[in-house]
């Protein structure tokens, strides 16, 4: 089999704009233990963003094709190969090369998705609800009605977060950077939603009361991590998952010693190298059959062909944006 197979590549790292260009090269078919997947869509995430920059956790040797998160089709299966068949719709684990129009697999590389989550979501399926569902199981303490704090709450991370906890009976308290976010996070579940400054701060304390704050998760860095880090109760936790301030977290002294508050942090790709296959299955068929009950969302701002691929990074970079910028590989 020799199809053209378009790709996004990275040859130098340099800023979101420039670095990343499209090509279009041949592929041959899977070998006798591989799938080769049809891509069908992959979403914009941050962290594709800091690869192209050269400044995330792990990159690769360049020149590389990119892309952690996308789905597709099987449609063809090496002779060795079991559990797959032609047609099954996939989303890739642990692949960091998802934007192209086909990618050779093996078998513990993508995850089967029911045919009734659109490709659409099953593109957006890996990143941000996992991590989310990671998020509120890592602490100790679950009893009902506490309440969780966190920035970025209309992020895709932070949209799970809201309904996933909800189900889990739990209530949230989300800070966003622009107010007219209210009412869209109230309308997935939000209990309380402040602007990310001493005001919104100031709200969130009269609104708590003396309920218990156990959980503060960050997304920015900078005066917002701490300013979420107040909340918390004596013997809290908090996890930063992300950075988007790019500004350090200085954590003052006494929240260490006298709340005795702890402070972690969260990486999906270690949990996704770590945890057993039958685990990743099981997360992810509870978070797809969210999904497709439309108890949890991740909304889409637009989508673009991967010709178009310097315009989809920068429309995923302006502010304002209502979901996340897809790149349509169908098309």
């Amino acid at each position: 089999m020799s199809e053209i197979n378009r790709q996004i590549k990275v040859e130098k790292f340099t800023t979101p704009a420039e670095g990343a260009s499209f090509f279009q090269e041949k592929i041959e078919g899977p070998g006798p233990e591989e799938l080769l997947v049809r891509t069908q869509y992959a979403p914009i995430n941050p962290a594709d963003l800091n690869v192209i920059e050269g400044k995330y956790g792990k990159l690769p040797q360049l020149p590389a094709i990119i892309g952690n998160e996308g789905s597709g089709q099987v449609i063809e299966v090496g002779e060795s190969c079991e559990g797959f068949s032609v047609g099954d719709h996939v989303f890739y684990v642990n692949r960091n090369d998802c934007w192209q129009d086909y990618v050779r697999v093996n078998s513990n590389q993508v995850i089967k998705v029911p045919e009734s989550l659109s490709p659409q979501l099953s593109s957006m399926l890996k990143v941000n609800p996992a991590t989310a569902w990671l998020l509120l199981n890592q602490i100790e303490y679950k009893e009902p009605n506490f309440w969780i704090v966190q920035n970025a709450a209309n992020s895709g991370v932070g949209i799970a977060v809201i309904e996933i906890a909800k189900l889990m009976g739990w209530k949230t308290i989300n800070f966003v950077r622009r107010a007219e976010l209210k009412d869209q996070l109230v309308s997935y579940g939000a209990d309380l939603v402040v602007t990310d400054n001493d005001d919104g701060k100031n709200e969130a304390i009269e609104r708590i009361g003396k309920d218990q704050v156990s959980l503060a998760i960050n997304a920015v860095g900078g005066e917002s991590a701490l300013r979420i880090m107040s909340l918390l109760s004596e013997g809290g936790t908090h996890i930063t998952y992300g950075a988007m301030a790019k500004r350090p977290l200085k954590v003052p002294n006494s929240f260490l010693i006298f709340r005795d508050l702890r402070i972690q942090g969260l990486w999906l790709s270690k949990w996704l190298n770590s945890t057993s296959r039958q685990v990743m299955e099981t997360v992810y068929g509870k978070l797809a059959e969210m999904m497709i009950h439309e108890n949890l969302h991740q909304p889409i701002d637009s989508i673009f062909r991967p010709e178009e691929i310097k315009f989809a990074i920068k429309r995923s970079m302006e502010t304002g944006r209502k979901g996340k910028v897809l790149l349509d590989f169908t098309s």
